[in-house]
């Protein structure tokens, strides 16, 4: 410890001379503007956490229930089912295709 105080009263002794008053005002803006914007950035991140949670939790068991469902059903599907989903969705898919190159589904 005998060493460090040797240290600061070195250092109490220096006198320091500010050359540039407005860019050290400036960069001590800079500073304090970053601190505020990243405590911002972390109550804005806890909020949406909190969202994220209470939406999960309110609509999983919606989503479970759903699930359980058509895990339920997927023992009595056969092979003429599997056939006539497949058919309608190349039938879906094909019908996208001509309406996109008739101009008739526009992107913007």
């Amino acid at each position: 410890m005998n060493k460090f105080e040797e240290i600061v009263k070195q250092e109490k002794l220096v006198s320091y001379v500010q050359r540039d008053r407005q860019l050290f005002g400036f960069y001590t803006m800079v500073l304090i503007a970053q601190e505020q914007a990243a405590k911002k950035v972390k109550i804005k991140l806890w909020a949406l956490l909190i969202v994220l949670t209470v939406f999960a939790s309110l609509f999983l068991s919606s989503i479970n229930q759903s699930i359980v469902f058509l895990v339920g059903h997927l023992n009595t599907i056969d092979i003429t089912d599997i056939f006539i989903m497949a058919l309608i969705s190349y039938g879906v898919a094909g019908l996208y295709l001509l309406l996109i190159r008739r101009g008739a589904i526009v992107s913007r």
